[in-house]
């Protein structure tokens, strides 16, 4: 089964992310990542054997952390402006964030990231852009877009399964992980 970890965003934030993506509706090549999917990726597991799950949410048990507030930062996009493919909101500030991922990676070893940690929500994917029109209006919304730096409270991080379908993924939570010293919820 193919694994993540992430925090899940509020309703508040993902409606304001659903505001940001709203220009891009009508743009073909462009598809917004669905209001439900969206979130900030911690950890990409990628395929997983399923016996392993119990190993994993034992070791995901042992992360400690104190809740912590982000708030929605400037808008990016992913590789370069010459070839656009994935459009971002930066989660700040990111020190917690980063703080609370090295902690996933030292319970989780023998799972690499193939990058290094960019704390980001995607909110759109981009397989080609039709027209140097289409692609202005898409860097003039990262460039213009203001977000009001809208502050969320990150106190959970859950384990997600991922199934991949021809009308796009669909997550489902395997686990949630409270901040402090609360429990954690089976799902």
């Amino acid at each position: 089964m193919r694994l993540f970890i992430a925090i899940d965003l509020p309703e508040e934030i993902k409606q304001i992310l659903e505001e940001v993506k709203a220009p891009l509706k009508d743009i073909k090549g462009v598809k917004p990542v669905k209001k439900d999917n969206i979130h900030l990726t911690l950890k990409f597991l990628g395929e997983v054997d399923e016996n392993k799950l119990s190993q994993i949410i034992s070791a995901l048990r042992k992360v400690s952390f104190k809740p912590f507030s982000v708030y929605l930062d400037k808008l990016g996009f992913f590789p370069n402006e010459k070839r656009i493919r994935v459009l971002w909101v930066d989660a700040k500030p990111e020190k917690p964030l980063k703080e609370l991922k090295q902690q996933i990676d030292k319970v989780l070893p023998s799972f690499k990231d193939d990058h290094p940690f960019k704390s980001h929500i995607t909110f759109a994917r981009i397989k080609y852009i039709p027209s140097w029109n289409d692609k202005k209006k898409i860097l003039e919304l990262i460039t213009n877009k203001q977000l009001g730096k809208k502050e969320f409270l990150v106190d959970t991080f859950k384990l997600y399964k991922s199934i991949l379908t021809p009308k796009g993924p669909i997550y489902g939570v395997l686990n949630e992980f409270q901040g402090s010293n609360a429990d954690d919820k089976e799902c």
